[in-house]
């Protein structure tokens, strides 16, 4: 069997999907290497002892599938296996995300320019925006769904 890969780093560049797909490998950070120059706490040495992906319990959304050692295994079972980001991220509320995010890029410029009529329209905005995805979540669309670590052959 090959060596553990539970990110993604011992076959290839990284991880493509993190957090499902809604950021790309740049945001992966700089955990993956250490002082060496090579190994980080996302690279591990073990040799695999399954093939595993993480299903969603409720629309079986599926990841990857990752060549696991049994630590990897136990850790993505208990810690990493809360949440289906495909049911958490809708693309409505991937949406509504997105333009969070211009809004307070357009406040941090308004500031800085002292425009304090523009910050106060932008922030009704992004209020606005708030609203939207809180009525995503209170009509189902947004649902925390947990996922199952299941061996693949």
């Amino acid at each position: 069997m090959t060596r553990c890969n539970p990110y993604g780093y011992a076959t290839d560049t990284g991880p493509k999907h993190l957090m499902g797909g809604f950021y790309g490998p740049e945001y992966a950070g700089n955990q993956t290497v250490l002082a060496d120059g090579i190994h980080g706490p996302a690279i591990c040495e073990q040799p695999a002892v399954a093939r595993m992906r993480m299903i969603c319990v409720k629309e079986s959304h599926a990841g990857p599938i990752m060549d696991l050692c049994r630590d990897h295994v136990r850790e993505l079972a208990a810690r990493m296996s809360d949440c289906c980001t495909r049911c958490v991220w809708p693309s409505e509320a991937r949406g509504i995300n997105d333009a969070m995010d211009y809004v307070m890029v357009e406040m941090a410029n308004a500031r800085d320019a002292r425009d304090n009529i523009r910050l106060h329209k932008l922030n009704d905005q992004l209020d606005d925006l708030r609203h939207q995805m809180d009525e995503l979540r209170e009509r189902g669309i947004i649902a925390k769904v947990p996922l199952k670590l299941v061996e693949v052959s």
